[in-house]
């Protein structure tokens, strides 16, 4: 409070200080403006008074009624070179005839870029334009002039310049006195000029000046007080004259931006003096008529930053204001040291507000105090914290038990694959602590240091199959290559149940007919054996193994082709997805089919595939065509295992789904990556696996510890319909050569057999024929 009133004062003080040199500035600025408008006008009215005495002495001579033709001289070409010379802020005299014709004088001294334009040397200084009709075509000549007016060089166009279309011809013609346009631009200089121009009596004829802004422009610079100030004239419209240190924000002086000094002026002429903002800077404007014989009338325009008004009064308040805060600073000390009491507790909760904002509930503490409101908030914070620990731990404990619920769900759902998302995690913690501890390879950098951060990795490898809920159960655990819903092998059991018992039918019929009854029987017992073997073949291959030559698959192809006669209608009491896909016929008649076929009505297609959800998450696994091919053939004759690309597919897409559930999932920032640990277990280091095909570089140490936990517990497992669980050195041999193809990580696999945790898991997790002897050595050679 003592800090406050002293400042208060000091400030009032200052501010009063401020608005009295505010007020000096201004007037003191105004007196110097005043005086420059003043001699701005002088300069302007002495310019138009020049050039109307240049227009009324060129018009006393009847040679200015001559337009010379090529190769011919002006007679009064010294004259007009002379006036030019004598008059730099001209840049042209010419004449204009109603008829067309045009005679001009330039000078190219007014400006550097005319000679660039033309491609001329400085030694010429004088460019003579004449336009006049030849040959029924209008024909422009331009000469080029050196200082004594001997001819350099010349040109020769057609012309498309009409002097007598012109505004300042027509308006010149209209008017018995000198007139003077508005600024425009000139198209050979590009840049702005004004005419004067007068129509000699008793001709077609107007004599005109063209008056470059450039001059008007550099008297303006000289009479600027600094490098800051604007000064410009502008007609009533708006329309820029000359200008000095003048910049809109398009860098284009063509239009007046500041279209609110117009209007201003207007109202303030009197006044003569106003503030204005321009591009969020306050600027003090003078604003002056410049008093003219013409109808068009200038307006003077002044402006300066009030910042450089008022610039020197504040280096003085500055001044002051240092000169208090020194004195401040030997009372603060005094303030500050009586103020103590009271900060120090404050600080000290505020460091305990702190923990509680950083979560770290175990650490808040009582502060002591004398002040007794601030030892109850004190308290309060310590209550404030056990509540909040507890509340999160039973949020933590409730999160987790979802967690596991889902996994266990997943587990639940197949038969053959209980237990893996319970065991995956075990495994990943064992071997991610031992990374932790680790300090050697690629480990040294790597350390899990908080229980935030064993837990994202532990949720993660919960969460890792989450994937799998959309993966149908018959998918997941089919067993043989005709499984679906039930194993399709009993319908074509009956298949060869109904050739065989047709073959009988057609032997007892063959005997009724006089056919040898012997000879019959015999031939039916060898078809029977060979329908028994053919059973077989099929049967065998149903099951499915490591890999199916190539003349089994033929041989299941040329059973396939036998052939029995259907007599019922299979396209009724179906549902109407089996409706859909099925060919429904009009009426039903027995027919021949093949033993085995693959069908239309086979093909499940693939609907409702998002595109651009599969992009938007950087999918890269090749997606079937088809969801399903329920085709016998096609299935029979799988090679390897017992699923198709199809169903091998919808597998490999649990991937997917797990990345886009977790994906979508709004874990807060200590569990941010969970979606990358548990998405990559699937994952090679060469960008072989799925279903993003990265690269070790794309991959953490965590993504690629859960990849060999996640097969390793797969090889151990006791409990998949398609496979006998490998023993402990089958197992690791298998990853010593995934480590040689480059698909699982070669230091966290020596990490797994040197640390121990290979057998630290088998002991707890696999039976006792599968723990076997290990020799790690075979694996962990440099």
């Amino acid at each position: 409070m003592l800090i406050f009133l002293i400042s208060t004062v000091i400030i009032t003080t200052l501010l009063l200080q401020y608005h009295f040199s505010k007020d000096l500035a201004f007037k003191a600025t105004n007196d110097k403006f005043k005086e420059m408008s003043e001699k701005i006008d002088l300069k302007v009215k002495s310019l138009d008074k020049r050039n109307n005495d240049i227009i009324s002495t060129f018009e006393i001579f009847d040679e200015i009624k001559i337009t010379p033709e090529k190769d011919l001289r002006h007679p009064l070409l010294a004259l007009f070179t002379t006036t030019l010379k004598n008059n730099t802020h001209i840049y042209a005299l010419y004449t204009g005839n109603k008829n067309g014709d045009f005679y001009e004088v330039i000078n190219l001294d007014i400006d550097e870029s005319l000679r660039k334009k033309y491609k001329v040397s400085k030694q010429i200084k004088w460019l003579v334009v004449k336009i006049y009709k030849e040959k029924n075509q209008r024909i422009k000549y331009e000469e080029f002039l050196d200082e004594e007016l001997n001819q350099l060089k010349s040109s020769r166009h057609v012309a498309s310049y009409n002097p007598s279309l012109r505004p300042w011809f027509k308006e010149a013609l209209k008017s018995d006195i000198i007139i003077k346009t508005k600024p425009y631009m000139y198209t050979n200089l590009e840049a702005k000029g004004i005419t004067y121009a007068k129509a000699i009596e008793n001709t077609n004829l107007v004599f005109g000046i063209d008056v470059s802004l450039k001059s008007m422009n550099n008297y303006l610079k000289k009479q600027s007080l600094s490098n800051i100030d604007q000064i410009f004239l502008f007609k009533k419209g708006g329309e820029i004259s000359s200008y000095v240190n003048f910049k809109n924000k398009k860098n284009d002086i063509s239009v007046m931006p500041y279209s609110e000094i117009t209007k201003k002026a207007k109202i303030n002429l009197k006044k003569h003096n106003f503030m204005m903002k321009i591009d969020n800077q306050d600027y003090f404007v003078h604003i002056s008529q410049i008093k003219s014989i013409y109808k068009v009338k200038d307006y003077l325009a002044i402006l300066t930053p009030v910042d450089t008004i008022i610039q020197p009064y504040l280096d003085k308040i500055y001044s002051s204001f240092f000169i208090t805060i020194l004195i401040l600073t030997f009372t603060i000390p005094l303030i500050y040291y009586s103020t103590r009491v009271l900060v120090i507790p404050v600080q000290a909760l505020m460091k305990e507000n702190d923990k509680i904002s950083k979560r770290d509930f175990d650490n808040v503490s009582h502060v002591n105090t004398r002040i007794k409101e601030f030892k109850e908030l004190s308290i309060s914070l310590v209550q404030m914290a056990n509540s909040i620990k507890s509340y999160q731990e039973k949020q933590k404990e409730l999160m987790d038990s979802f967690i596991k619920l889902i996994a266990s769900a997943i587990d639940a759902k197949s038969k053959y694959t209980g237990g893996h998302c319970e065991r995956v995690p075990i495994l990943t913690n064992l071997l991610a602590n031992a990374a932790s501890e680790s300090k050697g390879s690629i480990f040294k950098d790597f350390e899990l240091k908080t229980k935030e951060e064993k837990r994202e990795l532990n949720i993660a490898a919960w969460l890792h199959d989450c994937g799998k809920v959309t993966t149908p159960e018959y998918v997941v655990d089919k067993a043989t290559k005709l499984e679906t819903i039930y194993n399709r092998i009993h319908e074509i059991r009956t298949r060869f149940e109904v050739i065989y018992r047709d073959k009988t039918i057609e032997m007892y019929k063959n005997i009724l007919n006089g056919a040898n009854q012997e000879e019959e029987k015999d031939k039916l017992q060898k078809e029977y054996i060979k329908l028994q073997e053919e059973f077989k073949k099929i049967a065998d291959a149903n099951i499915g193994g490591e890999f199916m030559k190539d003349e089994d698959i033929e041989e299941i192809k040329n059973i396939a082709s036998r052939t029995w006669i259907k007599y019922f209608d299979d396209t009724i009491g179906l549902s109407k997805e089996e409706e859909q896909r099925l060919s429904k016929n009009k009426e039903f008649e027995p027919k021949q089919e093949k033993l085995l076929d693959d069908k239309n009505e086979h093909i499940i297609k693939r609907e409702h595939f998002n595109h651009e959800e599969y992009n938007k998450y950087k999918f890269k696994i090749d997606v079937p065509k088809d969801l399903y091919n329920l085709g016998e053939v096609y299935n029979l004759t799988i090679k390897k295992g017992t699923l198709t690309k199809e169903e091998r597919f919808k597998i490999n897409e649990h991937m997917i789904m797990s990345i886009i559930m977790l994906e979508q999932l709004p874990f807060p920032n200590n569990l941010k990556k969970v979606p990358e640990y548990a998405g990559a277990h699937h994952e090679t280091l060469i960008g072989t696996g799925y279903p993003r095909k990265l690269t070790k570089k794309d991959m953490s140490i965590p993504a690629r510890i859960m990849a060999i936990a996640d097969i390793f517990e797969a090889l151990t497992a006791s409990d998949r319909p398609y496979k006998e669980a490998k023993t402990l050195s089958q197992s690791i041999k298998i990853l010593s050569f995934m480590v040689k193809d480059k698909h699982i990580d070669e230091d966290i696999f020596k990490l797994f057999l040197t640390s121990g945790v290979y057998k630290e898991y088998a002991e707890k997790f696999l039976k006792e024929e599968q723990i076997d002897e290990v020799d790690i050595s075979l694996y962990i050679k440099s």
